[in-house]
């Protein structure tokens, strides 16, 4: 539609500038002919329209240069000075003609390019989007995700998975960057995840492999945050390690307090050579909500240039405490929208609610 619109605009001008042009040569200059002054909208004629129009328009402006410019001494020097300028006309136009040919060409492998690009970048979303946990349905338990990226793919990951018939764990992971370069390692954390964390011991000793794994498939540039738990179904005992992201909230349902558990951990993952983790454990009561998020909901912005922050998500969660995983990741997100307005979503937004039934 754009396109079209700018054809038809360039036309408008096309017409102007040759009445123009005439009416300058009648009118205004008597006795120098301004014939060589339709050049310009022939030119512009030519990128828009097909070599016949513009052939014609050239023919049109070869007869009002003869019968608006100055007479002739006789009529082979008229002849003469019009076969002049419709050639120069029709070089002028077939040029013209043959760069915005070039120029269509390229526009159209650009789009073939873009369009391409975009399937790929679909492709690469699904199998992203694969990589996510399905939903998981255990007694005692009640847990729910979300993950909207700022872009088509994203650099956010999260994961729960059964380690045994007891023992659930958790992780959310947010990786330096956005978009197709941060996506990448999101499959590699997961298979290495699934492959190492039922052989290890806890949540500190799965960290630090994985700070391993990700310095043997990236370079110093690309780090990663990583917030791992495991959780025993049968004593309520969160196991929980820390590098260097955002410490979840935990709602406790008897006092109504939220707490950070910000207590255990190390490291960015990716950075520091020898880097050592730790891990703290809670025991975790029935109602009790830990919610795990990565920066992009904290520091979501409004039209105001204000930050969600973490006190608005604790006071979310505290208000929708007492409802379902699936409807306070579904009450956060609807407030973090409100809040951001029309402000652009910047970052990742991910949220993974666990809830003590």
């Amino acid at each position: 539609m754009g396109e079209h619109r700018i054809a038809g605009l360039l036309n408008f001008v096309v017409v102007a500038a040759v009445a123009a042009v005439a009416y300058a040569d009648w009118v205004i200059v008597a006795n120098v002919s301004l014939a060589y002054l339709y050049v310009l909208p022939i030119a512009l004629c030519a990128l828009v329209n097909p070599l016949p129009f513009t052939v014609g328009l050239g023919a049109i402006c070869t007869v009002l240069g003869d019968i608006f410019g100055p007479p002739a001494e006789s009529l082979r020097w008229r002849v003469v000075h019009s076969a002049i300028n419709l050639a120069s006309f029709l070089v002028v136009g077939f040029l013209v003609t043959l760069i915005a040919k070039q120029r269509d060409r390229m526009a159209e492998e650009v789009r073939r390019q873009r369009d391409e690009y975009e399937r790929d970048l679909a492709l690469a979303a699904q199998v992203q989007h694969r990589v996510l946990p399905k939903p998981l349905t255990l007694p005692g338990i009640d847990i729910a995700a979300e993950m909207k990226t700022a872009r088509m793919l994203g650099g956010d990951y999260y994961d729960f998975f059964r380690v045994s018939d007891d023992v659930i764990d958790l992780v959310i992971a947010d990786v330096s960057g956005k978009g197709a370069a941060a996506s990448l390692l999101m499959p590699s954390l997961a298979v290495a995840l699934h492959l190492r964390a039922r052989e290890l011991a806890g949540p500190a000793h799965v960290i630090a492999d994985l700070d391993g794994v990700l310095k043997q498939i990236t370079n110093s540039a690309t780090f990663v945050t990583m917030f791992h738990a495991r959780f025993h179904r049968a004593t309520r005992v969160l196991e929980y390690a820390n590098a260097g992201h955002n410490p979840p909230v935990l709602l406790r349902s008897r006092s109504c307090e939220s707490l950070l558990l910000d207590e255990a951990g190390g490291p960015i993952l990716g950075i520091l050579p020898n880097a050592q983790y730790s891990d703290a454990s809670v025991t975790l009561d029935p109602g009790d909500i830990l919610t795990l998020y990565t920066d992009g909901v904290t520091e979501q912005e409004n039209e105001h240039g204000e930050e969600f922050s973490v006190d608005r998500l604790r006071d979310v969660i505290s208000r929708e405490g007492a409802d379902s995983a699936t409807q306070v990741v579904a009450h956060v997100s609807e407030a973090i929208s409100a809040f951001a307005g029309e402000t652009e979503q910047a970052d990742d937004l991910t949220l993974v609610v666990l809830r003590i039934l």
